[in-house]
């Protein structure tokens, strides 16, 4: 029996290429995350990347907006000395919107150079800081404003002839902070544009790719480890269904033993109950086995076991059942079958074994109500008083006042 387990049960994949395909899946999964977090973290580092050349971009248009104010501040103290009381209160108004939007110019490029700006953006924005500051001392704006001089100070003819003095270097001065804020405003679009790139490819496709081919591979190693694991369900399951058949099935006759019985007949039983078919038993037993396995050996007497059990099991319907039940006794299970069609079909059997050997036989048919074991103990009864009146002969259970006559061999 342990080689016929051996033989018969299949292979079951080997736990190492169940850990392999397992944690190949899992591996893709985690790179899947892995990289869902880079993407993530790099679309975080762009968006803090595009704010700051945002507020790059602002400080750019406001430094040109500065200068064309520094610049216009030249313009009004080079005017003519008749229209100088009415530039004087206009240069007053610029000089103070000026001052403070130069105050506030300053703590906004303080900031900009404490952020993470790249390094094209951080000299241009030191350029346009720097720019700044030579067009304000080329119009030469007085670092505080005094509201009652500014007025005054702007008619005076002096006033207006160092104005005009300073008409070249303020220009150029002004040119110079547009041009650098206009450099300033590129810096600021190229970092905003600036990503991690691989083969042409930027981080976020690159990421995108990546978390794409990892869970299409975790993906096929789960399917492939839902494969194995189901290959290794199914075949375990047929190894348990053939290690099942070999248990209920005798080794040396090849039909079931006491143990199928056990299982086959509470199903007649209850299939005959159900369907309010017969249901009968019979047991049959060898006669004088012990004087054939001592004349012939124990191989002869496992030939003769062997050779009554298949050519008995030729002789029943597929609903019927030949059990080994023990030694040199069989049983019978036969739906459908009342006592007389038993007997009949007993008769058929007693000429298939070699050798004139012969066997006794007790029939007993279910009375829907008592259990197996009393249908199979009255089966044994008759085969015991069939053996009593001198063997080679069948007896039906409730009708042991009939005599049962020896069958001619």
């Amino acid at each position: 029996m342990g080689n016929l387990i051996a033989s018969d049960a299949p292979r079951l994949p080997g736990v190492g290429l169940l850990a392999t395909f397992g944690g190949g899946a899992l591996l893709m999964v985690g790179l899947a995350i892995a990289a869902s977090l880079f993407e993530l973290q790099h679309d975080r580092e762009v968006q803090r990347l595009n704010e700051d050349a945002l507020n790059l971009s602002q400080l750019a248009f406001d430094a040109e907006s500065l200068a064309s104010r520094m610049h216009a501040i030249q313009e009004l103290g080079a005017q003519p000395g008749a229209r100088a009381p009415m530039v004087g209160g206009q240069l007053h108004d610029v000089l103070r919107a000026v001052d403070i939007d130069q105050s506030e110019w300053e703590r906004r490029v303080a900031d900009a150079q404490g952020r993470g700006l790249p390094v094209e953006a951080k000299t241009q924005l030191t350029r346009l800081d720097a720019a700044i500051a030579t067009l304000r001392a080329a119009v030469e704006l007085p670092p505080t404003i005094d509201a009652a001089a500014a007025p005054a100070a702007a008619a005076k003819p002096e006033a207006a002839g160092a104005a005009s003095s300073t008409a070249a270097a303020s220009d150029a001065a002004y040119l110079n902070a547009v041009e650098a804020a206009q450099s300033t405003l590129r810096a600021s679009v190229r970092a905003s544009n600036d990503r991690v790139v691989l083969y042409g490819y930027t981080a976020s496709q690159v990421a995108a790719a990546v978390v794409a081919a990892a869970s299409l591979l975790a993906l096929a190693f789960g399917a492939v480890l839902a494969a194995l694991v189901n290959r290794a369900r199914h075949e375990s399951r047929v190894t348990i269904g053939v290690m099942g058949q070999l248990l209920r099935t005798d080794p040396l006759t090849g039909i079931a033993n006491r143990r199928g019985l056990d299982e086959n007949l509470p199903v007649e039983m209850s299939r005959g109950k159900r369907n309010g078919k017969t249901l009968t038993v019979a047991m049959l037993d060898l006669d004088f086995f012990k004087r054939y396995n001592s004349r012939r050996g124990h191989a002869g007497g496992d030939s003769l076991l062997r050779t009554a059990a298949q050519a008995w099991r030729k002789q029943l319907r597929p609903t019927d059942t030949l059990v080994r039940y023990g030694g040199e006794e069989f049983t019978l299970v036969l739906p459908s079958c009342d006592a007389e069609q038993a007997c009949q079909l007993i008769d058929r059997l007693r000429p298939l074994l070699p050798d004139g050997q012969t066997f006794s036989a007790g029939v007993a048919t279910w009375d829907f109500t008592e259990s197996g074991e009393a249908l199979l103990r009255r089966a044994d009864e008759a085969l015991l008083l069939a053996k009593k009146q001198g063997r080679n002969r069948t007896m039906v259970a409730g009708r042991e006042d009939q005599i049962s006559l020896a069958l001619s061999g």
